[in-house]
């Protein structure tokens, strides 16, 4: 039960990482320096990264290919 809690939090997280991500990446884009000016990116990718790489070792949530 807290294995399922923990995983569904962490890519509860995984989510709101990726939409930051690409909303400040959009941002960035058409206004430039309005989010690079306050925060460095990297810091959000790291976080991204490591939430990405935790899902896959402790979750089976995210799956490509079907369970054999």
């Amino acid at each position: 039960m807290a294995k399922d809690f923990i995983a569904d939090l962490s890519l509860e997280i995984f989510y709101f990482l990726t939409l930051a991500l690409f909303l400040a990446g959009f941002m960035e884009y058409f206004w430039p320096d309005i989010i690079l000016a306050y925060f460095n990116l990297n810091y959000l990718l790291l976080l991204w990264l490591l939430d990405f790489i935790f899902l896959l070792i402790w979750t089976d949530k995210i799956c490509i290919r079907g369970k054999k």
